[in-house]
């Protein structure tokens, strides 16, 4: 009587699962990794372009900074004896925008405290919100449903239907709260990417400003911030007089921002920096 050969049932969906857990956990534990620092000041150097580009353009669609607080804080003020003239609004756009970058702020940094800001998921995630706040706000000005110079026919909207310009101008500073809570996080107190009077006095005050450029490295970044800003905010103008020239500043600024969050998913990891050593 011939015997009848059995063959194992299932080894290969076995295996098979075994090799889709084996990368489940390789994926988890890559985003859980902490990346390197080193060439991350050139991302928050972009993160200063990004604001000089968006606030410009805010600036001249709506009389008020989406960004940079000191501005808006002065506009606040403004706003007690009913200036600026002509701006009965401007400091409640100015409060709200001040009230939300301080809400993204909050909310950022406590994430990132609890979580790891260093840790490739929480960039990548932070920098992915970023972008699509920029987006979202691109978006409702592209298809004209918040108010903006191109559709009213003037140099600037100061209190438009609804006052629907409060929406990107949120979304804006949210945004930038998360951007200052990621340079901070990952020990850029140089580049706080959201403002410059602290950096120039930092660089006024440094006293090695005039050593050679491999020895001082935190005022090279202090200049590339300040240089960053600057020729955002000339870009900003400029593309401002172009047509539908503030939502494609910020397309730009959205595009931007989601390539960085992309980067962050390739960034070399600490482990990979001390395999490297050894």
């Amino acid at each position: 009587m011939n015997s009848i050969q059995s063959f194992p049932v299932g080894n290969g969906d076995d295996h098979e699962r075994r090799a889709v857990g084996r990368r489940s956990v390789l994926l988890a534990r890559r985003w859980k990794e902490e990346v390197i620092i080193s060439h991350a000041d050139m991302v928050f150097i972009i993160c200063y372009f990004i604001t000089g580009l968006v606030d410009s353009s805010a600036f001249n669609a709506w009389s008020c900074f989406a960004i940079m607080q000191t501005g808006n804080t002065i506009f606040l003020g403004l706003g007690a004896s009913n200036q600026p003239e002509g701006n009965p609004y401007g400091w409640l756009k100015s409060l709200i925008t001040v009230c939300f970058f301080l809400t993204g702020s909050f909310i950022f940094s406590q994430l990132s405290r609890r979580i790891g800001i260093r840790q490739r998921r929480v960039l990548t995630i932070s920098f992915f919100v970023q972008g699509i706040c920029i987006l979202i706000s691109a978006a409702l000005i592209q298809r004209d449903i918040v108010p903006h110079p191109s559709t009213t026919g003037s140099g600037s909207v100061l209190g438009g239907r609804l006052f629907l310009e409060l929406i990107p101008l949120f979304l804006l500073a949210f945004q930038g709260g998360g951007q200052m809570a990621a340079s901070r996080g990952m020990g850029f107190n140089e580049l706080p990417t959201t403002v410059l009077t602290s950096v120039y006095y930092d660089l006024a005050s440094d006293p090695r400003l005039a050593a050679w450029p491999s020895e001082n490295v935190k005022r090279n970044r202090r200049i590339g911030g300040v240089v960053a800003l600057l020729i955002g905010a000339i870009a900003g103008g400029w593309i401002f007089k172009s047509k539908d020239g503030l939502a494609t500043a910020l397309w730009i600024g959205a595009g931007l921002k989601l390539a960085i969050a992309i980067s962050w998913c390739f960034w070399k990891a600490e482990r990979d920096e001390k395999n490297n050593l050894n």
